[in-house]
């Protein structure tokens, strides 16, 4: 358990890495977009905050430098550069249009504090029992443990041998592995994705904000914010759904302002604006591949609506901002696998270099497979979006659809009409996505998980809801603000979160960060000085950080040791593993049978310091198996010079309660070097004594056929 002079000395660390990078793009922004101010000067400034970060942990990681200190020097060096960089000549800010006043700020402010109250209700779960999101578990936490760990950013973190997912983009991951750094636990990653739910609303606001629509905009983003895939994901997790559509919505946000601050006459898209546009478009495809198909959008919205003649220096300025966000992972791919996106094995008849798989986690099945199948229809997609998004599904879908057509054939100016298009684009390339409808033929099981890939899209298409000129009467807005609020108090029924256990913890966090930012947000709008605001957020940081300990000491307390029904995952066997691993410190635990690579996470310990592998056999162009032959297995043990190895079963996604059996324990009978000191159901913790006999007997035969197990 971490002293309080370590938590302090890792808060300490936290401010002065935000105040570094946040300097620097305060200043960044003040000397290229000069006349900006408001809620679009703070979504430049967290834009280029999280870019400078990202960047410098990519460079430091690359050398293998990435230390909490590197990363504070950073921080200082980057702000100092910032403050010497030449001052760009001002720029226009927008006028921004009529909204309807305080009260009804008052109501987007409540339906905020909602959304986060009901996100706080799955935090306090996680903050109970351990992180319990499956893909949390399977590769987002690994990831940022390892890169943690190895201080590098150059590895391929193999988690197990049935996706490719070590191919992913890792932005997010990236960050996550920041906070470890910098305080030693994991802690932060609970509440991370709070901080992005915080961009998706402000980037909502300045969407609409230049036509008098911020508000309403707010409201339609929270019906996507708080929807259930988002709700019982994101929060207390490390996930990365949101963080994507947050940033993908703040370039469409930047492309706005940029749009809007100058004369009408001579609307274009150039210079710094976008560029900080194409950097957070970026960043979000640095973050998630199915990003790409609105990315792709934006981009020919860019380059159509570039200045006559200058579309070459256009499109500079934003693919160049787009690569510094997201072209690093994409590169190291390349030099890896010989492709940017290894997962695209083709493009029609041309064949492009990719990993040879053994297994196959799931049939790659898009939702237009089954465009014509009513009953799959019946039974799988319509249940899938009612949970998704509650009773009014229809509504939200019809209008994102129609809010799209109108912008299209009605919208307010040029570049309004061409978002509707790139939105309209992203929605229907979403019934394209491989893994959309994943599932065996006729089961497509990973629907529902998988409607998180339309979010970005969703939301992109939401927020231009309120934006038609026949909305303009201040009583058609009012009209629209009291149906964006009744829908999302109906569809969402947030009102659940009342009853959960973790509501008292929830109320807090809410007044907390929502309710007491109002409040100083108010006492400014009325004349408060700055000195007397600049106090109050102090304070409020301080009081965070006095709150924060005990939520910590209480976190890992009861990390992984009291697993329920609520926040294990059935028929995984792994309850007792993991308890047992809350008291390995600074060991090689070696994995081995999917069922424990899908959760691996736990065995890392509460600091973080043991050392997780997962055994398996690497092959050309990044690819990475599982291993045939018993005395393969056996040397692979010996070769990694583990502590401990966790054997398990196949995981069978269809049917969780009948995992697949996986020959690693039935090998390890015999080899005179690993002793069993847990057992739970087919998994097996066995300590390792010394180097395995080389020879297998004929009881342990090859592993002949790899089962498919598809799903999920």
């Amino acid at each position: 358990m971490p002293s309080l002079g370590s938590y302090l000395l890792g808060a300490a660390q936290l401010i002065v890495l935000a105040a570094g990078f946040g300097l620097a793009a305060y200043m960044l922004r003040a000397r290229l977009l000069p006349g900006w101010r408001g809620a679009p000067a703070r979504l430049v400034e967290i834009t280029f905050g999280v870019g400078l970060l990202t960047i410098a942990a990519e460079v430091l990681g690359t050398f293998g430098l990435l230390y909490a200190g590197a990363l504070l020097a950073a921080a200082v060096l980057t702000a100092l550069v910032a403050r010497v960089t030449p001052e760009q000549p001002g720029g226009g800010q927008t006028a921004r249009g009529g909204e309807l006043g305080l009260w009804a700020a008052l109501v987007a402010v409540a339906v905020i504090a909602i959304v986060v109250f009901d996100w706080s209700v799955t935090a306090k779960h996680a903050l109970d029992a351990g992180i319990f999101n499956f893909d949390s578990l399977w590769y987002h936490m690994p990831f940022s443990a390892d890169i943690a760990q190895s201080h590098s950013t150059t590895g391929m973190h193999h988690v197990e041998t049935v996706f490719v997912n070590w191919f992913y983009p890792q932005n997010s991951e990236l960050l996550h592995a920041v906070g470890i750094l910098m305080t030693g636990r994991d802690t932060l990653s609970l509440f991370i994705n709070f901080g992005w739910l915080g961009v998706a609303f402000l980037a909502a606001y300045c969407v609409g904000r230049p036509y008098g629509r911020g508000i309403p905009a707010v409201l339609a983003a929270a019906i996507l914010a708080g929807c259930h895939t988002l709700v019982v994901r994101e929060p207390g997790a490390a996930k990365n759904d949101l963080m994507a559509a947050a940033l993908l919505l703040a370039g469409i946000a930047l492309l706005v302002e940029a749009w809007n601050a100058q004369p009408q006459e001579r609307r274009h898209l150039y210079g710094w604006p976008l560029a900080a546009a194409g950097l957070a478009v970026g960043l979000a495809v640095g973050t998630r591949l199915t990003i790409f198909a609105m990315a792709a959008a934006l981009s020919v919205v860019v380059i159509v609506l570039a200045p006559a003649g200058r579309r070459w220096k256009a499109s500079g300025w934003w693919f160049v901002g787009g690569l510094l966000g997201g072209g690093y992972w994409y590169l190291r791919n390349l030099l890896v696998a010989g492709n940017p996106i290894p997962e695209a094995t083709g493009l029609g008849p041309i064949s492009l270099p990719h990993p040879e798989r053994l297994q196959e986690g799931r049939p790659g099945f898009s939702i237009s497979h089954y465009l014509t199948d009513t009953g799959v229809w019946r039974h799988y997609f319509f249940p899938g979006i009612h949970d998704a998004f509650g009773a009014l599904w229809p509504l939200v879908l019809v209008a994102a659809v129609a809010a799209c057509l109108l912008a299209i054939f009605a919208g307010r100016d040029k570049l309004i009409r061409w978002l509707g298009a790139a939105a309209l684009f992203a929605l229907v390339a979403y019934l394209f996505t491989p893994l959309g409808a994943a599932g065996a033929e006729g089961e497509p099981v990973g629907f529902a998980i998988n409607i998180r890939y339309v979010i970005p899209a969703l939301l992109a298409a939401l927020v231009l809801v309120p934006l038609p000129r026949f909305l303009d009467p201040p009583k058609r807005q009012w009209a629209l603000v009291v149906v964006l609020a009744v829908a999302y108090l109906v569809t969402d029924r947030p009102d659940h979160a009342i009853h959960e256990k973790g509501r008292v913890f929830a109320l807090a966090f809410a007044v907390v960060f929502v309710a007491v930012p109002a409040l100083i947000w108010l006492a400014r709008r009325d004349g408060a000085p700055r000195a007397a605001v600049a106090g109050a957020l102090a304070a409020l940081v301080l009081a965070a950080i006095g709150l924060g300990y005990p939520v910590q000491r209480h976190y890992l307390n009861h990390r992984f040791a009291n697993l329920s029904a609520e926040t294990s995952i059935p028929g995984m066997d792994l309850n007792d593993a993991y308890r047992w691993a809350r008291g390995v410190r600074d060991s090689r635990i070696g994995l081995a049978g999917t069922t424990a690579g899908f959760a691996g996470y736990g065995f890392y310990g509460p600091d973080l310091s043991n050392h997780v592998v997962y055994l398996g056999e690497k092959g050309p162009h990044g690819a990475f198996n599982a291993i045939p032959t018993c005395a393969g297995f056996r040397a692979a043990v010996d070769g990694e010079n583990l502590d401990y190895l966790v054997t398990s079963p196949f995981l069978n996604f269809l049917h969780p309660g009948k995992p697949v059996p996986s020959p690693e324990a039935r090998w390890l009978q015999g080899s005179g070097g690993a002793e069993p000191i847990l057992r739970e159901g087919k998994v097996t913790v066995w300590k390792i004594t010394g180097p395995l006999r080389a020879t297998c007997g004929a009881a342990n035969e090859p592993l002949r056929q790899i089962p498919n197990t598809p799903g999920a």
